[in-house]
């Protein structure tokens, strides 16, 4: 039995798709256990790499894990996440086309539902916000959720109950919000028709997840934890109030999917060879000018920096080995995989944070506040690039000297190895250590 972590360790975006899909090959389960469509993970497959066809092809996935890719892997939408219906019929169908059947999919009962009414709220809200969020409608639906008045995947099992507790919410909204045609034009009852129909296709897969997967461990079979966004966009511990609606750090797997952390033999955390976060928030490290667009896609970057959800341009900048050393601490990572390491050739020198400067004091520990983050100064310590073109490296000797010692000198910063490292983007341009 295998049960491995796969958790962001940076602002989320960090290529964690690219690695549950490659740990997947060996699994039989893998799991989402937080967020919603906020989420993207991108995934190129191909022969030989679970799909059908003989010809790659591009999945965007925003809810069902990157691993279901895999004919022997099931997915599972756990209960911490929360689930737009209409997307996740989109892909299940999409799904379902990759494998040539029907998938093995399983949705919690106790995962919540985005309604079509929170993107609308998200957008009301966000007029006075500047928090720049992907306006999924993540956010009302997480709140709805703690407020106790959601809508959970389980309540489509019983129509009559999700169309009265569905018309109870849209009433509420109506009398929050007077005047607003975006919600005055909301038929709880035509809706509510809507969702149920669209959920015909995944209904079968509603069940209890967590006793699924406990069942799954007891039998010695192999679970995969994707995680979604990145440890300093958690809910508690990250940049708040910058941040997601949920946990996306180990202890997610907890309160997102029913295990316990104790269960895991495995937490990878990911991070790029250097640093992106999107909207807004402090990010000491980002780079504005040049750097900061060569980073992000311009010469020989083939990696654009732009969201898969929203297609928003990623801010860039420095790797930022405080923050690295808090997402370790915080998650216990067991190694790294360390992303998009070819990106930085072709760079003279490489700057990374090895400390903060605040109102005249150093400091190495990630600040608890975003507002003494926003006043933090980056103190770097410089480190020489390489030219040669590493995307053809297979293993570790055949990678340069310089970025050979870049990797070293991020392990014995963080302190824990690193494991895997991706000099490009398909899944054959990867090196295992």
């Amino acid at each position: 039995m295998t049960a491995i972590a796969v958790i962001g360790a940076q602002w989320g975006d960090e290529g964690k798709g690219k690695i549950a899909h490659l740990l997947a090959q060996d699994a039989d389960w893998a799991v989402r256990f937080n967020g919603g469509t906020n989420a993207g993970h991108t995934v190129v497959v191909g022969e030989g790499q679970g799909s059908q066809t003989d010809s790659p092809s591009e999945f965007k996935f925003h809810l069902i894990p990157s691993g279901a890719l895999h004919p022997h892997c099931a997915g599972v939408l756990a209960n911490g996440m929360v689930i737009e219906p209409f997307s996740l019929a989109q892909e299940y169908e999409q799904l379902k086309q990759a494998l040539g059947r029907e998938p093995r999919l399983y949705i919690s009962e106790r995962a919540h539902l985005i309604l079509p009414y929170h993107p609308i709220v998200e957008r009301l809200e966000g007029a006075k916000s500047e928090l720049d969020t992907t306006a999924r409608g993540i956010g009302p639906a997480y709140q709805d959720k703690v407020a106790r008045r959601g809508l959970r995947v389980g309540d489509l099992l019983h129509p009559e109950r999700f169309c009265e507790k569905l018309k109870r919410n849209v009433e509420r909204l109506l009398a929050l919000y007077p005047g607003n045609d975006e919600l005055a034009r909301i038929r709880p009852d035509a809706l509510a028709d809507e969702i149920l129909r669209v959920a015909e296709g995944f209904r079968s897969g509603i069940t209890h997840t967590a006793e699924l997967l406990h069942e799954a461990l007891d039998r010695g079979e192999t679970v995969l934890f994707e995680g979604a966004q990145g440890t300093l966009l958690d809910i508690d511990f990250g940049t708040y109030p910058y941040v997601t609606s949920s946990h996306a750090t180990v202890g997610g797997v907890g309160v997102g999917a029913g295990v316990s952390p104790r269960r895991l033999d495995r937490v990878i955390g990911v991070l790029k060879a250097y640093t992106t976060r999107v909207g807004a928030g402090p990010f000491p490290t980002e780079e504005t000018g040049k750097i900061g667009e060569r980073l992000r896609g311009t010469g020989a970057n083939p990696w654009d920096e732009f969201g898969t959800t929203t297609g928003r341009p990623r801010r860039c900048g420095w790797l930022d080995l405080v923050a690295l050393r808090y997402a370790a601490r915080i998650n216990d990572f067991t190694e790294l995989a360390l992303m998009k390491l070819d990106v930085l050739t072709g760079l003279k020198e490489l700057k990374v944070a090895v400390a903060y400067r605040c109102e005249g004091e150093t400091i190495e520990r990630f600040p608890p506040d975003a507002e003494t983050l926003g006043r933090c100064e980056p103190i770097y310590e410089a480190l020489p690039g390489w030219s040669e073109d590493i995307r053809g490296c297979r293993t570790w000797r055949e990678l340069p000297g310089n970025a050979q010692e870049y990797v070293k000198f991020v392990e014995q910063a963080v302190g824990v190895p690193v494991a895997l490292i991706s000099v490009g983007r398909s899944f054959e341009e990867t090196i295992w250590r």
